[in-house]
């Protein structure tokens, strides 16, 4: 009988067991893209999930009945939903959640290491996300130019160069998913342009001085974070055909391009590949004249590959891979007929360039990422393991004149390694009342970088960098109360192999100019402690204001002050590394429909990494202290259900400390401090059917410097006039699987010179701005 009741008892259980139901689904956005980190629960009990990256959810062991799904996310308004569930089903709930625009400042950042929102983070930050993205995409084809609205920085240059493109007056870090694409043991100031908008979801922008990702983020960082996969479907098809041109003589300017992704979830696999190919026509400016291609974009073809898997190995394992090819070359029927500064501006005339093709010849990203929640208890791990193998190349130019080995001229490379890992810990903690986490681990980095002539002259030698970096991050919430505070260890060997330094000479001569020295090579250390501390109040919805202390690190530019060495050993090189100490007061708040934001900063470090041009026109850096300070403002409000407004002003100042004296009395030059920008839009929604976006963007004046006895102005420090920009981009939904769109660029055609032609004060750089230019585009969704 005992055993009797025993299989009875058993078999009911399993009958019990067998009959459990699960609830599961995809949380998507209204632009059918995943929504992370959604909350799912059921109304009236304890039970729910969360999404994970690719949006699914899963809520397991339920029994027979009918159920209330509430569904909400961070920006998202909540929806409900009311299902009935049968014994032992397995049902399928996708749920679209709406944009909340009265929740912008819940955005959610994840170039901190961690999830967070901006509530979170005591200090400015900006998000372009993937709407903003499609907009600002839409009258530009570069990265550089999707920036120029972000307050903070500077305006881009319509070059391969983007010289002068600052955050708040430094340099900034720019990364892919984290990967840094810099190089700042040679900075060629060719970072930016290193992605292709097709394949970027959004980007993130910290701003001040941050030792997060490490050297080299002394104006903050700049995250392209790529595309996600498409969780809701098995497989989707997206495909864009563009083209571009000038409106005011379109002759030779038309360019066209081509990209196409594919995306996916298959059971746990996960998938998105994108290839793209743009080619640029010629540019013009508001006149009609052809622009100098000296550095130039027009008539450039551009080749982008992307690839990310992501699996899900377990509900507490998962790994994903990410793959990024890039690159972009000029290939110009014209050459540079040079003008004159503040005369004439150096334009584009039929011709053969002496040189190759210049541009960014390939930039590889890999990664490899590795999730396991709860490693330990309630501790969080991530791995990274990444690469980068990047190569730049420059004009060509007569200043590598060389009569002994018989070259007319030369170009100049860079090329640069680097492999990197980060061993990435979150533990969460709970005191009473006071919650939080501590964020913690190592990074490990391996960056060999160096400059050579296209015709095998070294330049710069192969600098071998290894960074150690041990950190710390503490994040405190009590009552409305966020409080921040961080520690990473920076323990950075550079190996500098011997080296004779490069002989220059002036054209027709054959006596050596400069160049020739032989330097003992050596190795470098640098040790730094680096800090940050910030608090953020949250009570009041109108006004959560926050400060903050945060500090970077970075070399100044080791290369250059290799290449134009004049001692004989490496330790007699003046290479004293840059601590920059970030000061920074602001808030954001809500009233209505309007959100708003202000910050005042001050950036101050000992050793400063200034450019001069010396009179035989070679570049050195200036150590002096340098102190940088300025505001930026923003404000956007839906002034009906179909019309938003949006306005920003960045304003940033730099000054050097010349005597050493602690009386900061020398403007710096303005390669470094941009002008007032203002920038203000109009965008409207139709039925989601037709948008338009009109923006307006002001340049201001920045005049702080006086000529020689001729007139010439030394190097970042021309006269910088004026200039206002009008952009409009346009969308209309033909079907439900394709959309037409159009931007024009310099709709006013305004005829401008960029920031770089006036501030550089020299007669190659002197180029003017393009005219008005058309980008139009048809996307086909399956």
């Amino acid at each position: 009988m005992k055993h009797l009741l025993f299989c009875m008892f058993f078999m009911s259980f399993l009958g019990l067991f067998a009959q459990e139901a699960n609830i599961h689904g995809v949380i998507t956005d209204e632009n059918n893209q995943p929504i992370s980190y959604a909350a799912i629960t059921l109304k009236g009990l304890s039970k729910g999930a969360v999404s994970d990256d690719n949006g699914i959810y899963k809520i397991e062991h339920l029994e027979a009945g009918n159920y209330t799904l509430q569904f909400s996310g961070v920006g998202y308004i909540k929806t409900s939903r009311s299902v009935t569930l049968k014994n032992n089903e397995s049902l399928e709930v996708h749920v679209s959640l709406q944009t909340d625009l009265g929740a912008l400042n819940e955005v959610v950042i994840t170039s901190n290491r961690v999830r967070e929102t901006l509530d979170e983070v005591p200090s400015s930050v900006s998000v372009v996300t993937a709407q903003q993205m499609e907009n600002l995409g839409q009258t530009s084809t570069t990265v550089a130019d999707v920036l120029l609205e972000v307050p903070g920085i500077a305006l881009s240059t319509n070059q391969t160069s983007n010289t002068g493109q600052t955050l708040r007056g430094r340099k900034m870090l720019v990364l892919i998913d984290g990967i840094p694409q810099s190089t700042p043991l040679r900075n060629g100031n060719r970072d930016i342009n290193t992605i292709d908008p097709n394949t970027i979801e959004r980007i993130e922008i910290i701003k001040g001085a941050t030792a997060i990702y490490g050297n080299g983020a002394d104006g903050g960082i700049v995250n392209y974070i790529t595309k996600k996969t498409n969780a809701a479907k098995a497989f989707e098809s997206t495909t864009v055909l563009g083209s571009t041109g000038a409106l005011k003589n379109t002759d030779k300017t038309v360019g066209a391009n081509i990209s196409q992704t594919f995306s996916g979830n298959l059971d746990k696999l996960g998938y998105v590949v994108n290839g793209t190919f743009r080619q640029t026509g010629v540019f013009r400016d508001a006149n009609g004249e052809v622009v100098s291609p000296y550095y130039g974009i027009g008539e450039t073809d551009q080749y982008s590959l992307f690839g990310k898997l992501n699996y899900q190995i377990a509900d507490n394992h998962k790994v994903e891979v990410m793959y990024n090819y890039f690159s972009s070359n000029q290939n110009s029927d014209y050459v540079a007929q040079v003008g004159e500064f503040g005369v004439t501006p150096s334009i584009g005339v039929l011709g053969e360039d002496l040189g190759a093709d210049q541009g960014n010849r390939y930039n590889h990203n890999a990664q490899i990422t590795y999730d396991f929640t709860n490693i330990f208890g309630d501790t969080d791990f991530k791995l990274n393991l990444y690469a980068q193998d990047f190569r730049t190349v420059y004009g060509f130019t007569t200043s590598f004149y060389d009569p002994d080995l018989g070259f007319d001229g030369g170009q100049s490379s860079i090329i640069s390694t680097k492999m990197g890992a980060r061993f990435n810990f979150n533990t969460p903690y709970e005191l009473g009342e006071v919650t939080g986490n501590v964020l913690y681990g190592v990074d490990v980095l391996n960056d060999v970088t160096a400059q050579e002539l296209v015709d095998g002259r070294p330049w710069v030698p192969e600098t071998d960098m290894t960074n150690l970096a041990p950190y710390a991050q503490l994040k405190t919430l009590y009552d409305d109360f966020v409080f921040k505070a961080g520690i990473r260890f920076e323990n950075i060997g550079i190996n500098i192999p011997d080296y004779v330094t490069l002989i220059r000479y002036r054209v027709g001569e054959t006596t050596p100019s400069s160049g020739g020295v032989a330097v003992e090579g050596g190795d470098l250390e640098y040790n730094a402690t680096t800090f940050n501390v910030g608090l953020r109040y949250n009570k009041w919805s109108v006004f959560k204001p926050f400060v903050s202390f945060s500090q970077s690190f970075s070399i100044a530019d080791l290369g250059r002050t290799l290449r134009s060495a004049t001692e004989s050993t490496v330790s007699q090189i003046n290479s004293d590394a840059v601590i920059a100490n970030n000061y920074e007061a602001g808030f954001n708040g809500r009233i209505g429909n309007t959100n708003f934001s202000g910050a005042y900063f001050i950036s101050t470090s000992k050793f400063g990494a200034t450019y001069s041009e010396l009179p035989s026109g070679v570049f050195e850096i200036d150590r002096q202290p340098e102190r940088v300070y300025g505001f930026e403002a923003t404000a956007d409000t839906k002034l009906t259900n179909n019309l938003g407004f949006g306005a920003s002003v960045s304003y940033t100042e730099g000054k050097l400390d010349t005597e050493n004296n602690g009386d900061y009395n020398t403007y710096m030059n303005s390669d470094r401090i941009p002008p007032l920008k203002t920038v203000a839009y109009l965008a409207y929604n139709w039925a989601n059917k037709f948008n338009a976006r009109l923006s307006y963007i002001y340049s201001g004046n920045r005049d702080h410097f006086e000529g020689n006895d001729s007139g010439d102005y030394a190097y970042g420090q021309g006269p910088i006039s004026s200039f206002n920009l009008v952009n409009l981009t346009t969308s209309y939904q033909l079907t439900p699987s394709t959309k037409i769109g159009l931007g024009i660029e310099n709709l006013l055609n305004e005829d401008y010179y960029n920031l770089l032609s006036q501030f550089a004060a020299r007669d190659n750089d002197y180029i003017k701005a393009n005219g008005a230019r058309f980008n139009l585009a048809l996307t086909v969704k399956l």
